[in-house]
C-alpha cells in the first residue's frame, strides 16, 4: 500500500476529502444521500498515513484542495516546502464541482480531480472517478438481451424549475459566456452548465423519435433539503429506468463529468455519452468506446444518426458483450479502490512517471 504523510502543524478545521473516509469514517451528512452506503463498499484504506515524514511515498493533502487553498493557502505552502525539502511528492484531491478554476500548485505536486476540460488539463492533473454505488450488485442489474428497437433512458434532472430560474441561469451564462471570450478561451460553449446540454440533448431525442423512456425532474436527486422529496422512491425510479433501457443518457452536470456515466457502466448498461471536452479516468489504457456511444458536444444534432448506426451494426449477441465489458470496465478500473491501485502501481501505472519521478532531497 502506498504511504502518505499528513502535516498536523497548522492543519485546517475542513472537512475530509472522501479518499480519506476508509482511513477515518467520519460523520457524512444524511443530506449526501446514499453516500454512507456507498463509501461503506471500502473497507480498505486506499493509502497508509504514516507519522514520520521519511516513511512516506507522499506528503497529502487529505481536504478539498479548492477549499484549502482558498481559505488555508499558508497550510498548503507549509506542505509543500516540507516535501520540497524531504524529495517528496505532494497529493492534492478534490471532488468539488469548481471546473472552471484553474489550479495553481507547483511542479512536485498532483492533482487529483473528478473533472476538467482538456483544453485546460495541466499535467499533473489526474482524473479520478466519482464515489458511485455499484447499482450492478445492489439491484441485481445484468446485461439483457436486446429486444425490439433498443431504447434511450433517462431519469434526472433538466428543468429549472421555475421561469425565474431559467432566466437567472441563461444571464449569468451569457455573463460568464463573455468572460471567457474575453480570456480568448479555446471552447467557451463547453462551459454551459449541464442541464443546458441535458436539456438539448432530450429535445433532439424527443424530435428523432429514437425509441425512448424519459423522466425530467426539477431538482437533483443525491442531495436533499429536508423533506424536499422522497428519496427511496425517487432512487428506485431512477434505478428502473435504468434497467429497462439499453442506452443511458450521459451528460455532465455542474462539473464537466457525469456520474451517471460510472453508474451505467455499473449496471451493464451501454452510455450515450455527451462528449463536453471531457478527460475520463485512466483513458491511457482503457478504451472507453468499446463501452459506450460517444458524441461530441459539436456533433449533438446528429447523434440520432449516430445511434441509428450503431443499432444496424450491432447485433444482440455484440450489443450483450459490450454491456458485459461495461461491467468489466467498472470493475477492473473504475471502483476507486481498484484505480488508486493501478495509479500507484509502481511498476506498470500509466501515470509512473508523473508520480514516481525521483525529486533531490533539496530542490
Amino acid at each position: 500500500m502506498t504511504n502518505v504523510y499528513i502535516e498536523k502543524e497548522g492543519a485546517p478545521e475542513l472537512p475530509m476529502s472522501l479518499v480519506f473516509w476508509p482511513n477515518y469514517r467520519f460523520e457524512i451528512s444524511p443530506k449526501r444521500l446514499f453516500l454512507r452506503d456507498i463509501m461503506a463498499q471500502y473497507k480498505t484504506p486506499f493509502f497508509e498515513v504514516v507519522a514520520d515524514p521519511t516513511e512516506a511515498d507522499f506528503f497529502a493533502v487529505p481536504y478539498e484542495y479548492f477549499d484549502v487553498a482558498d481559505r488555508y493557502p499558508a497550510y498548503l505552502l507549509r506542505v509543500y516546502e516540507k516535501a520540497r525539502m524531504a524529495g517528496k511528492k505532494v497529493l492534492l484531491f478534490d471532488y468539488t464541482d469548481y471546473v472552471d478554476r484553474i489550479p495553481e500548485f507547483p511542479a512536485h505536486a498532483v492533482l487529483f480531480r473528478v473533472s476538467v476540460y482538456r483544453h485546460h488539463k495541466q499535467p499533473n492533473e489526474l482524473l479520478m472517478p466519482y464515489f458511485v454505488e455499484d447499482l450492478g450488485t445492489r439491484y441485481a442489474i445484468g446485461p439483457k438481451e436486446w429486444k425490439g428497437e433498443p431504447s434511450i433512458g433517462y431519469c434526472g434532472q433538466s428543468d429549472f424549475g421555475t421561469s425565474w430560474r431559467h432566466i437567472r441561469a441563461r444571464v449569468k451564462w451569457g455573463l460568464s459566456f463573455l468572460l471567457l471570450l474575453l480570456r480568448f478561451d479555446a471552447k467557451p460553449l463547453v462551459h454551459q452548465r449541464g442541464i443546458f446540454w441535458r436539456k438539448r440533448a432530450l429535445a433532439i431525442i424527443k424530435r428523432s423519435e429514437l425509441k425512448s423512456d424519459i423522466t425530467v425532474r426539477r431538482f437533483y436527486a443525491l442531495h436533499q433539503k429536508s423533506g424536499s422529496f422522497n428519496a427511496e422512491e425517487v432512487r428506485a425510479t431512477y434505478v428502473e429506468n435504468l434497467r429497462a433501457n439499453d442506452f443511458s443518457l450521459c451528460v455532465r452536470g455542474d462539473a464537466n463529468a457525469s456520474q451517471r456515466f460510472y453508474e451505467t457502466l455499473s449496471a451493464s448498461r451501454i452510455p450515450l455519452f455527451v462528449d463536453t471536452d471531457c478527460v475520463l479516468p485512466l483513458e491511457e489504457i482503457i478504451d472507453y468506446d468499446k463501452v459506450m456511444l460517444r458524441v461530441s458536444w459539436r456533433d449533438l444534432v446528429v447523434f440520432p444518426q449516430k445511434v441509428r448506426e450503431f443499432v444496424t451494426k450491432a447485433s444482440a449477441s455484440d450489443a450483450r458483450r459490450i454491456e458485459q465489458d461495461a461491467r468489466a470496465v467498472y470493475d477492473e478500473y473504475l471502483r476507486l479502490d481498484r484505480f488508486f491501485s493501478l495509479v500507484f502501481d509502481r511498476n506498470s501505472s500509466p501515470y509512473r512517471d508523473i508520480l514516481y519521478t525521483t525529486l533531490p532531497a533539496r530542490l
